[in-house]
Parts: structure tokens; sequence; C-alpha cells
């Protein structure tokens, strides 16, 4: 199984408002997330949440993970979604954010495919020579990530020579770009945003 794990659950201050929820061409931005991994080719889902309630129909058929602790970093997120999709021995998890809602079906593809190539690879999409999201996180690297400690950050754990790393190149500029503010999603409507 390959699952997907969406973390949205921060408090999103700069947004203004509970930032999964936030409306974006008529829908929260926790459902894109869930509509681009779904028709990507991911079955099951996890969504972690935090700082804010998250309504049963926002989850769109996906698994709730309530973090109490969610305002200790987002690290703690991850591990906390990770640990509770673990018990399932997941091949490999894709994890994503509601930060890039706009993110293509088609990375999500190619991450997959990715995966089939080099099982034992972490695997990240990359657009204009930088790294980006959602990453595919194989079961070693899920392993490391839960016996991290709760202060490491998701790139420490990624930098360890014993985990194999490497890209996907992508024509999606989404999988660099950040959702954080109003500004910020309202530049969503521009043109080259349209898909």
């Amino acid at each position: 199984m390959i699952a997907a794990l969406v973390l949205a659950a921060g408090q999103g201050a700069r947004m203004g408002a509970p930032k999964p929820l936030v409306q974006w061409r008529g829908r929260s931005l926790l459902a894109h997330v869930l509509t681009y991994l779904r028709d990507g080719g991911v079955s099951r889902a996890w969504v972690v949440e935090g700082a804010w309630p998250l309504p049963d129909t926002e989850l769109g058929g996906a698994t709730r993970v309530v973090h109490r602790g969610w305002a200790e970093g987002p690290f703690t997120s991850l591990q906390a979604g990770l640990a509770a999709i673990a018990v399932h021995d997941p091949a490999a998890v894709i994890v994503a954010t509601v930060d890039r809602p706009h993110v293509r079906a088609s990375t999500v593809v190619a991450l997959l495919q990715a995966f089939a190539r080099a099982p034992q690879c972490v695997w990240q999409p990359a657009f204009g020579g930088r790294r980006g999201h959602p990453v595919l996180l194989p079961s070693a690297a899920i392993a490391s990530v839960l016996a991290a400690s709760p202060q490491a950050s998701l790139r420490e754990v990624l930098a360890a020579p014993q985990l194999p790393r490497d890209v996907v190149l992508v024509d999606d500029a989404a999988v660099v770009d950040n959702v954080d503010t109003p500004e910020q999603l309202a530049a969503l409507a521009s043109p080259e945003h349209q898909r």
C-alpha cells in the first residue's frame, strides 16, 4: 500500500483563518489536496488535525489523526500522522500539505512511477532547479522519521546518508509554491495558476 498523509494541523496565523478550510474555487484547500492525491493514484489518505477541528464532510473519506501536540511544531504532526499509518505497514507514504492546493495530479503520478523504479529512494518533485512537495517517503524513511527527536526536521532526517534521495523533474510550479497568506491565495486566481 502507498498511502497519503496531509498535514493540516497548523494554526494558519498568516492566513488569518483555519487554512485547511479556506475556500478556493468553491472548495476547501484540504479538499483540493485530497482530490489531486486521489486523482494521482493514491487510494488511502490520512489527515492530521490539530489547531482546528475538521468537519467530516471535508475529509472526503480520509482517516482523521487528531494531534493535540500540534503547537510543538510541524515535525511532530508528521510523526503523529506517520505513526497512525505505520501500523498498516505501507510501502511508502506521500506527504502533502494544505499549502499547495494547486499541485497537479500528474506530479503524484510521476512520484509513484519513480517509486516503482527505485522503491528504496525518497522522491521529491523538482521545478526550476528546486526541490518541492509533496514528498514520497519509503518505509526506511518512515522509520527514520518516527525514530527522530520531535525537535528535528524532515530536512535533517532526509540528509542522513543511509537514505537515498532523488528528484523527479515536473512541469508543475506549485511544488515549490506556498499559499500562506490571503494575498498568496488571491494570486492563485491569476492565469498562470489555471489548470
